[in-house]
């Protein structure tokens, strides 16, 4: 097959590349009509594979591309020879301009949303052998992109066996920037779990809830229907948006286009029902929510918000309390904080796993270019981090001097 006939079947839809002697075969999917075909056996391998993830689902994943997608879809689906969707690896191809505008192969979702465990979704019953596939694909298709950078996956035996095979086709595998990510084993009832937690916090959760009970009125309730999940995300982005004006600080949930995407995916999500809310009320008015996704028996705490004049209640413990009490009560095993190691994490859960970016070089001088470009991006990045910390320090120190 030529350049130019690989090309004009890129155009029109997905090419098939068979490994010779192989029972599976890969499809290199590059148009929006064939990704968009796709969405129906993602979600039936979803629901084989079970990942306990809402990041990887179809539904999250296209709409993300359709909200901030940019270059060119580069998604490899794996079948059997029966034409069983048996391996997705969700991957996409963008300029960079970190790495000197190098063409960077990286998941979808993976950038502006906070997407968490990405990697490959597959069918276990197949063992190694579609991401064997996967890999294989990678190396013949190298002539469209220039180097892989899988940010935030998960460690999962699938990526460490996609990472081997990589490696073993004579790519150099660097492994940085690990995200760490609470969670919580559920046990069987809450009172056990309370009496697992720190005295302290424990203590106040209590008093606090009752207080909000007696004074109030409070009550927490679990949403997931769509249209009541559509009706209560504009107080979510409400209460979010005036939590982080009072301490003045930015929020990646309230960028640009960011809220649209996530009003979009929200209801995506509902309509498989992935998505909660947990809404804590006082008098009638929600002062406090959770935004998360429920697949399997996970449940994964997307984004909160509070409202800061009932601060004196405390009402996220209160709220992350009352969310662990209720996802116990519905079965779940797993209470997931997903990414970041805040205070607030640390006294709820102990347990914690690392998501980490892999990124993959070969000899190509494109490849040779783009790690170069990232170490320099890196290395002037951390200048100006230590330029403004002691520009933070001197002006501090000049305060005090007056």
């Amino acid at each position: 097959m030529t350049m130019q006939s690989i090309c004009e079947e890129q155009a029109t839809g997905a090419e098939v590349l068979q490994a010779s002697g192989s029972n599976v075969r890969a499809s290199w999917i590059s148009t929006a009509a064939e990704f968009a075909r796709l969405g129906a056996e993602w979600d039936h391998l979803f629901q084989r594979a079970n990942p306990e993830n809402a990041f990887l689902s179809f539904g999250w994943m296209s709409t993300w591309w359709k909200h901030f997608g940019s270059g060119q879809l580069a998604v490899i689906a794996v079948r059997r020879s029966d034409g069983r969707l048996a391996a997705v690896a969700p991957f996409y191809i963008e300029r960079s301009f970190n790495a000197l505008g190098a063409r960077r192969l990286g998941f979808l979702g993976d950038d502006r949303v906070g997407s968490d465990h990405l990697g490959v979704l597959a069918d276990a019953e197949l063992g190694t052998a579609p991401v064997q596939e996967i890999a294989r694909i990678l190396s013949v298709q190298h002539r469209f992109w220039d180097y892989i950078e899988l940010r935030d996956c998960a460690a999962s035996p699938l990526m460490a066996t996609l990472s081997a095979e990589l490696a073993g086709r004579g790519m150099q595998v660097i492994e940085t920037n690990p995200r760490v990510c609470r969670y919580i084993p559920l046990p069987a009832t809450f009172e056990k779990y309370l009496a697992g937690i720190g005295i302290s916090l424990r203590a106040n959760y209590r008093r606090r809830w009752r207080a909000l009970q007696r004074e109030h009125q409070a009550e927490c309730i679990t949403v997931s229907g769509a249209a009541e999940l559509s009706s209560h995300f504009p107080a979510l982005l409400a209460l979010h948006r005036m939590r982080f004006e009072q301490r003045a600080a930015d929020s990646a949930f309230l960028a640009p286009r960011v809220p649209e995407f996530h009003a979009e995916a929200l209801r995506v999500m509902a309509a498989q029902g992935f998505a909660r809310m947990f809404l804590l009320k006082a008098g009638g008015e929600i002062i406090a929510a959770i935004y998360g996704f429920s697949v399997g028996r996970t449940f994964q705490f997307y984004q909160c918000g509070m409202h800061p004049g009932w601060v004196k209640y405390g009402l996220g413990q209160v709220l992350i309390g009352n969310a662990i009490d209720q996802n116990i009560a519905a079965g779940q095993a797993t209470f997931d904080f997903l990414r970041g190691d805040e205070s607030y994490k640390t006294q709820w859960a102990e347990q914690a796993h690392a998501n980490t970016t892999l990124r993959f070089f070969d000899q190509r001088p494109g490849s040779v270019a783009a790690r170069w470009g990232l170490r320099t991006s890196a290395a002037l990045r951390g200048l100006a981090r230590k330029a403004k910390a002691r520009m933070i320090a001197r002006r501090g120190a000049e305060k005090g001097d007056g």
